[in-house]
């Protein structure tokens, strides 16, 4: 039979263990930033849809403008 050494595989397992662990936290400190940057956005687009439909002509004011082009 071929000789074990627990406490090597032990090692490395424990290694693979904190590398992924790592990686993990990484990943989770990434998709946070992201989430952030995403709520920040849709923020940024919701002001903007707002300062748009202030400016924007109303629906009245269309109509009348091609009423006054149909007449022409």
């Amino acid at each position: 039979m071929a000789d074990i050494n627990i406490q090597q595989d032990l090692a490395q397992v424990n290694s693979q263990i904190e590398a992924m662990v790592g990686q993990l936290t990484k990943l989770n400190t990434e998709r946070e930033s992201l989430t952030q940057q995403i709520h920040n956005l849709n923020g940024i687009a919701m002001y903007l849809r707002g300062k748009l439909g202030e400016n924007a002509p109303s629906e009245s004011d269309s109509s009348e403008i091609t009423n006054d082009t149909d007449d022409s």
